[in-house]
């Protein structure tokens, strides 16, 4: 029997929005329904399809609760995920609902993205998820300085609704971190559920300056906090890793150096970070400091 697939876009009402939903419609493993889920006070553009259906948050709710609000209204077996900034490729469902194991009942799965920036493209994560291996791991151990080595994005997201009606999304607003949150909630809650990652791209990913799910200012104290959290039980390796890669990138993306130092603190404090970790450390306050002193060469020039 096959599996009827609700498609759940949370949005602000960006212009992408209408080409997020029609990668959806367009699946060669037809969708049952699109569920939009508007969490502003936009009028949202969005193809004119039986299966789409629009629904309000009230605003303010953030993309997590937004998600949520869609699988609660959702009547599919399986939950897709998509962010209005990013498409799937035409054979994304056939690909992973094929890949996924038949002797389970629960199960999710993720897949390679092409990530679009301004300066090009890129395919990642370098390294896939193990079914079983922990997601905490997974995610925050670095193994290298290349950008991208472990991810399960958003828009890859495939899973049956009982996941998510067991354990809900439900982070507000400003929330860091809110999907690999779900991911390690989900894990401890069901500690068996395979995670099967397919090496196909089946996802192109918006990293450009236009995605709201990027920041340029300095939520290392944010993201310190959630690693404190999320992170408690994980080894000392882990822990140090996360805390000079997540956080310090935070702080040098604010340009703060205060940022830097309480991340740096964070890791020898909580865990015991990884060469990798350390060189990225480096490489990042470097870049800093660099961009620091372009900034003071800037001010004294126009004086």
């Amino acid at each position: 029997m096959n599996p009827s697939v609700s498609v759940v876009i949370p949005t602000i009402g960006r212009s992408s929005l209408e080409a997020a939903v029609r990668s959806a419609l367009a699946q060669t493993y037809p969708v049952s329904e699109v569920i939009v889920v508007v969490d502003s006070d936009v009028e949202p553009v969005v193809p004119e399809d039986y299966r789409v259906t629009v629904i309000r948050t009230g605003g303010g709710a953030g993309a997590s609760r937004a998600r949520q609000s869609g699988i609660d209204k959702s009547t599919g077996d399986v939950i897709g995920l998509l962010d209005d900034d990013d498409v799937w490729l035409p054979n994304k469902l056939e690909v992973q609902l094929g890949s996924v194991p038949t002797d389970s009942q629960l199960w999710i799965a993720s897949s390679r993205v092409r990530a679009i920036t301004a300066e090009g493209a890129s395919e990642w994560p370098v390294r896939l998820i193990g079914v079983h291996q922990p997601v905490d791991q997974y995610l925050v151990r670095f193994q290298s300085l290349r950008f991208g080595g472990a991810s399960a994005q958003t828009s890859t997201l495939l899973f049956p609704r009982e996941i998510a009606d067991t354990v809900p999304m439900n982070l507000p607003l400003g929330a860091v971190h809110d999907d690999p949150s779900w991911l390690i909630d989900v894990r401890r809650r069901i500690p068996d559920v395979p995670i099967v990652q397919s090496g196909e791209v089946l996802v192109e990913y918006d990293m450009r300056s236009a995605s709201l799910s990027r920041t340029d200012s300095d939520q290392s104290v944010a993201y310190i906090a959630w690693g404190k959290e999320y992170l408690a039980s994980s080894d000392r390796r882990s822990r140090g890793d996360y805390f000079l890669t997540s956080p310090l990138s935070s702080a040098v993306s604010g340009r703060s150096m205060r940022g830097v130092i309480r991340s740096l603190a964070a890791g020898v404090r909580h865990g015991r970070p990884g060469k990798w970790a350390w060189g990225f450390a480096l490489v990042s306050t470097m870049r800093l400091v660099l961009m620091k002193a372009m900034g003071l060469v800037a001010q004294l020039t126009k004086r």
